[in-house]
C-alpha cells in the first residue's frame, strides 16, 4: 500500500509541476494585477506541495493493519448531499439563486445535520442574507432571479 501511495504522489506532483509550468506561460503579474497564468500556477504549486505532503506521510512507521477504510461511514448523508447539489443546480436558474439557495440550506440544516425548525429557518435566512449582501450589493454579482421576478413584477 505504501509503494501505490508513492507512486500516486508522485504522479500528483508531477501534475502539479506541470499546471504550474502552464501558469508561467501564461504570463504570471502579480497579486495586484494577475494576469491568466496567476491562479494556474499556484494552484499548480498547491498540489506539488500536498503530493510531496502525501510522499513523506507514506514513510511512516505506523501500522494500519487490516483495516477497511471505508466500513462506519455515512454513506447515506453522502448520497443525500450529492442529489441535492444536482438538483440545486438543475433548479437554479428557474427558482433563482434567493430561493434555491434558501431550499438548499435548509435542507442541509434540517435534512442532513437535524436542527430545530426555528434554527434551521434562522440560519438559512440569514446565511442567504448575507451571501446577498456580499455578492450581490458589495461585489455586483448579478443572480438569476427566477420566480422572484415573476412574483414581484
Amino acid at each position: 500500500m505504501k509503494k501505490t501511495d508513492r507512486i500516486q504522489s508522485l504522479i500528483w506532483g508531477l501534475f502539479g509541476l506541470y499546471i504550474a509550468f502552464a501558469g508561467v506561460q501564461l504570463k504570471l503579474g502579480t497579486p495586484r494585477a494577475p494576469k491568466p497564468g496567476f491562479l494556474i500556477f499556484w494552484m499548480g504549486i498547491i498540489m506539488m506541495i500536498l503530493s510531496a505532503a502525501f510522499f513523506l506521510q507514506s514513510f511512516s512507521t505506523v501500522q494500519e493493519g487490516k483495516k477497511i477504510r471505508w466500513k462506519g461511514k455515512q454513506w447515506p448523508k453522502g448520497i443525500k448531499l450529492m442529489l441535492a447539489l444536482f438538483l440545486y443546480a438543475a433548479v437554479f436558474h428557474w427558482l433563482g439563486f434567493i430561493l434555491s439557495t434558501f431550499c438548499l440550506l435548509l435542507f442541509l440544516f434540517k435534512g442532513l445535520e437535524p436542527q430545530r425548525w426555528r434554527v434551521a429557518l434562522l440560519l438559512s435566512a440569514v446565511t442567504i442574507t448575507i451571501c446577498y449582501l456580499v455578492f450581490s450589493v458589495f461585489l455586483e454579482l448579478q443572480f438569476p432571479p427566477g420566480l422572484l421576478r415573476a412574483i414581484f413584477a
